[in-house]
């Protein structure tokens, strides 16, 4: 999904070549160690050609090369992007999984993003809350397993905390970003 995010945002902007989209996504993905190979743009490419949601707009042929192929996106593959990008918010599942989304800001109701972060957010706190709720006095274990369930839960709290924080600073952005149009 997120590959096909960035395929259709990178051609919201312009018509390009399978190849230019690859060096535009391994900019954005680097961080992630996330591999993405020309078989999976290509991949990826076919699978949103025959949903309609990009169209071939060029192809040059050239003597002992392969043909090269530019592309477009569809109306219906601007309505695609948008519609994935909100989905993405609402089916959060981790920091990483918002990351094809947050390029694409630019292309979607800030404002209903806003929103949704909002509800990311409460959604975290829930967890927050049930893991307080559940102190190490109410384990019935001991031991080695009782230190590695506390270390666990540790853990746990503190990612859930840290991705918190992290979508307050995103809401904020977004958030600045309304607030100026």
């Amino acid at each position: 999904m997120s590959i096909q995010i960035f395929i259709l945002g990178a051609l919201s902007e312009g018509n390009y070549y399978p190849y230019d989209i690859k060096k535009r996504i391994g900019k954005h993905l680097d961080q992630t160690d996330a591999k993405i190979t020309e078989g999976t743009i290509y991949y990826n490419f076919e699978v949103l050609l025959k949903k309609g949601l990009i169209e071939k707009v060029e192809t040059i042929q050239t003597e002992n090369r392969p043909d090269k192929t530019t592309y477009g996106i569809t109306e219906k593959g601007r309505q695609s992007l948008e519609e994935s990008i909100y989905k993405v918010f609402q089916k959060f599942t981790n920091v990483q999984s918002l990351y094809a989304a947050l390029v694409n800001l630019d292309k979607v109701d800030n404002q209903k993003i806003a929103y949704l972060i909002e509800d990311i957010i409460e959604k975290m706190k829930k967890k927050i809350e049930y893991i307080e709720l559940h102190t190490p006095e109410q384990m019935d274990t001991k031991g080695e397993l009782k230190d590695a369930l506390l270390l666990m839960r540790d853990h746990a709290y503190q990612s859930i905390q840290s991705d918190i924080n992290w979508l307050e600073k995103l809401r904020k952005h977004v958030q600045n970003r309304v607030a100026k149009n």
